[in-house]
């Protein structure tokens, strides 16, 4: 049996997937269809840094073994979060193929109940009420909203605000379909006072507000990273502690492939193909750039990678082809990507070499591949001509 459509989230299991590769996913515009919406069993909230591992005994699933590949591998894959979310899991020996597939459709799942309460893009998320909310009283948030704003706080002070998730009030004038227009620089100067990362104010109590009527939260370049790691931690939590979870270019690798460890590329902006890889246990590895998502006016490129500071998209002249970032976890490496991206190649690579805990390969504007000091001796570049 070559692939099977499972019948939750749209979930397909094949017996050929492809390799993994770390690349840019396209935004929220680029699904057609509308994500079937799961309820799975409640979870606990978790500080995305150290994601808690869930253990609960995994649910009864009335389904057919998926198919397992010859490397010993069970992958499937769903569109989630406007983008196409894979799973590859190593079946430890002795574990049954039910029950890996079983694991699998809870992480698509889970996947699924993050987008469902984090997306600025579903007008009954819980993000989009708390945006509503802007200026008001502070109302509670559920421990994984919470957690990710939280963090998100902590990046955006980290990074001096290159990385700052209230840049969404901005960003809502900006479609990046093609054949868009730009909005006008009246319009982006009017709503500029109101991107301000401060503005986002937790409590000890969980709950959270935005300081001023019309700020607006995207969670865009964190969200799909955290809710990896969520996917992440229920496979570990069922047992299966080697996988590789992917979405849209934010991918965790855990454990190791049997004896082998697992080999994430990071693909080529200007085609097909990877220009290297690397050799990650236990990592996460956000790829980021603006050659997917774009649309172009009166000849000029606009890319979707918005710099909060100005409300446009950053210039190509200045920025990097492709940022790809390492880092402990994928909440942390999709936000970091973004800000470095928004940083240019130079001041970007020079942050990350500030950080004991974040790795980089930045493609610069000439090709050139820029390597952090940690991965210099650890990157194995494509062979020529490939």
């Amino acid at each position: 049996m070559g692939r099977r459509v499972d019948r939750l989230c749209g979930l397909l299991f094949s017996a050929f997937g492809l390799g993994l590769v770390a690349c840019g996913g396209a935004g929220p515009e680029a699904s057609g269809a509308a994500p079937t919406r799961v309820t799975p069993p409640k979870r606990d909230g978790a500080d995305p840094a150290k994601v808690v591992e869930i253990k609960e005994p995994a649910p009864a699933v009335d389904a057919e073994a998926p198919p397992v590949r010859k490397d010993g591998t069970i992958y499937a894959e769903s569109e989630l979060m406007g983008t196409r979310f894979s799973i590859n899991l190593w079946l430890d020996p002795g574990r049954d193929a039910a029950d890996g597939g079983a694991a699998v459709r809870e992480a698509i799942a889970e996947v699924d109940r993050i987008e469902g309460l984090a997306s600025e893009w579903i007008a009954e998320s819980e993000l989009s009420r708390f945006n509503a909310a802007a200026g008001g009283e502070p109302i509670a948030l559920s421990p994984d909203l919470f957690a990710i704003l939280q963090r998100s706080t902590v990046i955006a002070e980290a990074t001096s605000g290159a990385f700052d998730p209230t840049f969404f009030a901005i960003g809502d004038l900006w479609s990046f379909k093609p054949g868009a227009t730009p909005p006008t620089q009246e319009a982006i100067d009017a709503r500029l006072p109101l991107v301000d990362w401060r503005g986002i104010e937790l409590d000890a109590a969980g709950r959270g507000r935005l300081r001023d009527v019309g700020m607006k939260v995207g969670l865009g370049a964190i969200a799909k990273g955290y809710a990896v790691d969520r996917a992440s931690a229920l496979l570990r939590g069922r047992g299966f502690t080697n996988h590789i979870v992917e979405g849209g270019g934010d991918t965790f690798v855990s454990g190791s492939k049997g004896e082998r460890a697992w080999m994430v590329g990071i693909q080529r902006p200007d085609g097909p193909g990877t220009i290297g890889a690397l050799s990650l246990e236990n990592r996460a590895l956000v790829t980021s750039g603006g050659y997917q998502r774009y649309f172009e006016h009166d000849g000029k490129r606009y890319a979707h990678i918005i710099d909060p500071r100005t409300g446009w998209p950053l210039d190509e002249a200045d920025s990097a082809i492709s940022v790809s970032i390492v880092a402990d976890d994928a909440t942390d490496a999709d936000a970091y990507c973004t800000a470095v991206a928004v940083m240019g190649p130079e001041r970007g690579m020079a942050f990350v070499e500030s950080q004991p805990a974040l790795e980089a390969v930045i493609i610069e504007r000439s090709g050139e591949i820029s390597l952090s000091s940690g991965l210099r001796e650890r990157f194995v570049p494509a062979p020529p001509g490939r």
